[in-house]
C-alpha cells in the first residue's frame, strides 16, 4: 500500500512540476522579493533569462546591474522569492531558494547577448552587469486545474530534497 501512494505521489508531484513551469513559461516578467540589510523585503519586476537545455529547469536566471539595491540585498541576504502570475489561467507560482550573483567577467562575457544593450547602453554600464541565479528549493502553488480544490484556499508546497528530488509537503505540516 506505502508502495502505491509513493507511485502516486510521484505522479502528483511530477504534474505539480509541469504546471508550474507551464505557468512560468507564459509569463514575461516576476515579482523579485528581496530583504535588504534592515530587515524590510523589496519587491521588483524582473525579466527572466530562458535557461540553457543542458542546466536544470529549476534555475532561474537574471541579467541585472551589480551596482543596484538588490545586489547589496543579495550581499546581506541571498534568500530570495520570485512571484509569476498568469490570469488568463488562474495560475500563481512562488519560488524561492538562494540566490547568486555571477559577475566575473569572463562569466558575464560567456552569457552576454547583444540584447541586454538596451538596459547597459554605456560601456560602464556595461562592464557592471552581472547575472542573478536563483536554484529554486521550494515553491507554493496555485493552479486552477492542476492544485487541489477549492482553488486559492491554501498553496501546493513542493521542497527539493538534497540530490534535486522534490516533494509534496503534506498541508498539516506547512
Amino acid at each position: 500500500m506505502l508502495e502505491a501512494r509513493t507511485e502516486t505521489q510521484s505522479t502528483d508531484v511530477a504534474q505539480l512540476l509541469a504546471g508550474a513551469a507551464r505557468t512560468i513559461e507564459k509569463v514575461r516578467y516576476c515579482w523579485l522579493v528581496t530583504t535588504t540589510p534592515e530587515g524590510h523585503t523589496r519587491a521588483r519586476p524582473m525579466g527572466r533569462l530562458l535557461h540553457d537545455p543542458d542546466e536544470d529547469d529549476w534555475r532561474i536566471r537574471f541579467v541585472t546591474d551589480g551596482r543596484s539595491r538588490k545586489t547589496a540585498d543579495l550581499a546581506h541576504d541571498g534568500t530570495v522569492s520570485l512571484v509569476f502570475q498568469h490570469d488568463p489561467s488562474d495560475a500563481y507560482v512562488a519560488v524561492s531558494g538562494r540566490a547568486v550573483l555571477r559577475a566575473e567577467e569572463s562569466e558575464v562575457r560567456r552569457r552576454w547577448k547583444n540584447a541586454y544593450e538596451a538596459y547597459f547602453p554605456t560601456e560602464q554600464d556595461r562592464a557592471h552587469a552581472a547575472f542573478l541565479e536563483l536554484d529554486v528549493e521550494a515553491m507554493e502553488l496555485w493552479i486552477r486545474g492542476v492544485t487541489p480544490e477549492p482553488f486559492g484556499l491554501a498553496p501546493t508546497v513542493l521542497k527539493r530534497q538534497p540530490g534535486g528530488r522534490w516533494h509534496l509537503v503534506p498541508l498539516l505540516s506547512r
